[in-house]
């Protein structure tokens, strides 16, 4: 840990620089004192550093976090009449939300983090940063009345009207001042430029501003008593926003770890990052801090000032430590003005600005997908957002899927080498017309049933064999295994033989273990290849499942030498039985290409070493070397 001492040295307080501004800030959004943002930081940052699964990300309170801790201060004051009342309540919640996030992670939750998709990320995160730059319009224009997020859109000409325009100016410059000071440069957190300059100004102005005031100079006493006189039956209460800010924890958290992991090269342990994060937020709840997750301005700072430990983020702590116990004093002077120009900026960094650029150029239900899950997290609940973008996700996604089951599993569909191997055969045109082969494409899932279904009724009465292709079927639900089943009662009912080939292991024992292999389908209708199962079935007799007898001879027309062994040879059935055959080859100019006595080594296509060509070819065999059975035939090469 001390090889690269004075990377995570630099990483960890250039964080804790970054961090902050933006935790006072949080504190004070939160409904809270801006220390409590603080006590948060420490607490979480702290911890998580110790404990969890990412070794340089940085923990601080976020804003999707404080958002959500917002509402709960808020739902519980006015539900209690005052903080000191709802205090035990509040900080059950925060603590109940730590401890969710620890069984999340010990049930393995983190892993699945990855499988949001982006447009449900991408509205939710656009919709917090609305939530906190409509929230901060209140001290952006100076005015002491609160609302909520729709109360404020609709007082807007009130706060305007009523306006204290030096707090506006301020809170505007701050702005300013963070998105131009990186022009000038950016070894220098343009947040904290913004922080000290604009305080400063304000000291010398002559009227009076809103200010943080007093900020404790020692650390919290910790609060465990306030729960002990909590009743069991709030605890059905608290389990909602409790989930809702585990489950927020949790995607904030992952989301910034997967940037660490890509600006590091290295790979976080999600399950340990959440363990790590839950205990950090139980502890810091307890000590009066508001909840956090991992934050991703401060991570890229910390890497990109050289921390590569966890040591970086323990420092990162111990300096806001050490700002509370000396620097607190010019710390309350900060203006709430400033802290809303500051979380104004934040809001605006969270809301996925490149998404509304490509609105146009992204597909046009991922783009529907984002803006109803933004219009729900600003205006209903931010919860709900998810659950229901992801709701909507998943059906386009299934719609998405069954499209491309049914555009693929149809006859148009045959793989070009099958195709090549029907038209060598002497009865194409009657194997065309008893067998019909589906290639299934994708997972057999409950979006694409119905779909399948009509397939399978529209095939016509005259076909005699149904052969089911499932080189790329990598997984087949419970849904789709019932739509199967269904298709192979209907087609049993037709008297219509059923085969498979490709067939992965996983789903060949379920087949076998649901009986759906032998019941519907013979276990000698199982192939390792469409190509082997094609050319069985056009073996005299297979078709109509009238079999030749085992020991006669079978010439196949095709086969497929490509090394993937599978029909890499030519392979005669029963051939055997002439031990004294002489087997000879001849290319289209009629030269000799093979020639084997007994057959015991089968032709793989090759001449001297080398592949010969695709094509057709000529068979001369005879099979009693006198003359007096001779067999001959074209053959084709394929690959």
């Amino acid at each position: 840990m001390l090889k690269n001492l004075k990377g995570d040295l630099f990483g960890g307080i250039s964080a804790a620089v970054v961090a902050l501004p933006v935790s006072l800030a949080f504190g004070a959004a939160a409904g809270l004192e801006p220390i409590n943002g603080l006590y948060g930081a420490i607490c979480l940052g702290l911890i998580a550093a110790i404990i969890g699964g990412t070794n340089t990300l940085i923990s601080n309170p976020t804003g999707p976090m404080t958002v959500v801790s917002a509402l709960i201060i808020a739902g519980n004051i006015d539900k209690f009449g005052s903080i000191e009342e709802a205090a035990p309540t509040i900080l059950l919640i925060f603590v109940l939300a730590g401890a969710l996030q620890v069984v999340l992670g010990l049930l393995r939750f983190g892993q699945y983090v990855s499988y949001i998709p982006d447009p449900v990320i991408s509205g939710f995160m656009s919709g917090i940063g609305v939530i906190i730059i409509i929230l901060q319009l209140r001290d952006f224009f100076g005015v002491t009345e609160k609302y909520d997020v729709l109360g404020t859109i609709i007082h807007i000409p009130y706060m305007i009207g009523h306006a204290h325009w030096g707090n506006a100016a301020l809170a505007a410059l701050t702005i300013v001042i963070i998105y131009l000071f990186p022009k000038i440069t950016k070894s220098i957190p343009s947040t904290l430029v913004a922080l000290i300059s604009v305080t400063t100004l304000s000291l010398f102005l002559p009227f009076d501003l809103r200010i943080i005031g007093s900020i404790p100079t020692e650390m919290p006493t910790f609060g465990i008593d306030k729960l002990l006189g909590i009743d069991a039956s709030m605890f059905g209460a608290a389990l909602l926003p409790a989930l809702t800010l585990a489950g927020l924890g949790m995607i904030d958290s992952l989301l910034t770890a997967v940037v660490a992991d890509k600006l590091t090269g290295t790979y976080h342990k999600p399950n340990k990052e959440l363990i790590g994060q839950g205990i950090g937020n139980t502890v810091a709840a307890l000590f009066g801090g508001i909840p956090g997750a991992g934050t991703t301005p401060a991570t890229v700072l910390n890497i990109q000032s050289g921390a590569t430990t966890r040591l970086s983020g323990i420092i990162h702590a111990v300096f806001l430590i050490l700002i509370i116990l000396i620097g607190a004093d010019v710390a309350g002077q900060i203006p709430y003005a400033v802290l809303s120009g500051l979380l104004i900026a934040v809001g605006i960094s969270i809301i996925d600005i490149k998404a509304f650029k490509d609105f146009k150029k992204n597909p046009r239900p991922d783009s529907i997908i984002m803006l109803v899950v933004l219009a729900l997290t600003v205006f209903w609940s931010l919860l709900y957002a998810v659950a229901i973008g992801l709701i909507f996700a998943a059906l386009y996604f299934m719609k998405a899927m069954a499209d491309v089951v049914e555009q693929q599993t149809s006859n148009n569909k045959i793989d070009r080498i099958i195709d090549d191997i029907l038209h060598s055969f002497n009865n194409y045109e009657e194997f065309k017309s008893k067998v019909r082969i589906k290639n299934l494409n994708g997972p057999l899932f409950f979006g694409f049933a119905s779909r399948f279904q009509q397939r399978i009724d529209a095939i016509p009465e005259e076909f005699k064999v149904m052969v089911f292709n499932f080189s790329n079927v990598p997984y087949i639900d419970q849904s789709g295994l019932q739509t199967l089943t269904d298709a192979l009662i209907k087609l049993k009912k037709r008297d219509m033989n059923v085969c498979l080939s490709e067939v992965n292991e996983d789903i060949l024992t379920l087949f076998r273990k649901k009986k759906i292999i032998p019941i519907f389908i013979d276990e000698d209708h199982v192939f390792s290849s469409v190509e082997g199962c094609v050319m069985w079935l056009n073996e005299p007799g297979h078709m109509d499942n009238d079999f030749v007898q085992d020991d006669q001879l079978y010439l196949p027309t095709a086969y497929t030498p490509n090394g993937d062994g599978i029909n890499d040879e030519w392979q005669i059935r029963n051939i055997g039985n002439f031990p004294n055959c002489v087997v000879k080859i001849y290319n289209s100019d009629s030269n000799l290409v093979f020639e084997s006595i007994g057959y015991k080594e089968e032709w793989d296509g090759m001449k001297d070493g080398k592949l010969l060509p695709v094509g057709k070819y000529t068979y001369h065999i005879d099979l009693l070397n006198d003359g007096s059975d001779i067999r001959e035939g074209d053959v084709h090469v394929f690959r």
